[in-house]
């Protein structure tokens, strides 16, 4: 009749003896598990120390809407135009729309145009730049930074484009670890977008001008010269508004101000991290030892 309880009382026993054994082993490395975790902490607080504080600059954007898109749209003013303005190869719309003005933004072609314009590239790559010689350290110029190194150190560091999909508004933020650039820098970035949309709307509906007018004059039939009228008319309109709107793609509501707080790095969690990671490493390393011993023994 006792033989039921012997497993449960042993197995009660054996449960003790691990207990008391996990004990002894902790006991036994507490230096080795002390020293790796307050050690890690410590290395860990001299690294983060030497990490440069990285700040971010916002900028709040709104989408310019189209003034056609308010009133229904070119294409249905215009009626059964649109199919001729297609065979032109002209756009309908002044200016792209936010999705594709985004594209450009993060462009590598654009962003490459907006350091060399703001001479960008010692600050970006200070560390292989020559102050006093006012030159780059490696002397061979496919192992100097380019275009590529600017997109890729933009994409993974310094820009971020968010869209907010239920209201529309855009904020783009520039991470660095100087406030006063990255604020300026963000306005700066936003301002050369503009512009450089503009200069491209203006120089699409310059080229659209120059076919229309073309156009009108070959032809003779009374019905397509009113339609080139009517596209013509659409085209200087078009233009007008981009010579007028300096805010042509995007109109900010709130300008980066210069940050007061660092986003970057979280010393206290690195050192926390480091801490625990070593220390869960130095109780394995404890436990994998007392093992030993123990079938030595």
């Amino acid at each position: 009749m006792n033989e039921p309880l012997s497993k449960p009382q042993n197995k009660v026993e054996d449960d003790e003896i691990d207990l008391r054994e996990i004990w002894r082993v902790l006991v036994k490395y507490k230096r080795m598990i002390m020293f790796a975790t307050f050690g890690a902490a410590i290395v860990a607080a001299g690294i983060s120390l030497q990490l440069p504080n990285i700040y971010r600059a916002e900028v709040l954007l709104a989408p310019v809407q189209d003034d056609n898109a308010k009133s229904g749209g070119m294409a249905a003013a215009l009626g059964g135009l649109g199919g001729l303005a297609s065979l032109a190869g002209i756009s309908m719309g002044s200016g792209g729309s936010a999705e594709e003005n985004l594209a450009i933004l993060r462009s590598r072609e654009f962003l490459w145009k907006f350091v060399q314009d703001n001479k960008l590239m010692p600050i970006f790559f200070e560390d292989e730049w020559d102050e006093v010689q006012k030159k780059w350290k490696e002397s061979d110029p496919k192992k100097q930074p380019g275009q590529m190194d600017v997109a890729r150190l933009f994409d993974k560091e310094v820009l971020g484009v968010n869209t907010d999909k239920k209201s529309s508004l855009v904020t783009v933020t520039i991470e660095w670890k100087d406030p006063v650039l990255a604020t300026a820098w963000a306005d700066q970035l936003i301002t050369q977008l503009n512009q450089y949309l503009r200069q491209e709307a203006i120089a699409r509906s310059e080229a659209n001008l120059k076919y229309l007018n073309e156009e009108l004059a070959r032809t003779q039939i009374e019905e397509m010269r009113k339609t080139l009228y009517d596209l013509i008319g659409r085209e200087q309109r078009n233009a007008m508004l981009a010579n007028a709107q300096r805010q042509f793609a995007f109109r900010v509501l709130d300008p980066a101000v210069v940050p007061d707080k660092k986003i970057k790095p979280k010393r206290t969690i690195i050192v926390l991290l480091a801490a625990l990671m070593a220390g869960f490493m130095a109780v394995l390393v404890a436990f994998i030892r007392g093992r030993r011993q123990a079938e030595q023994n």
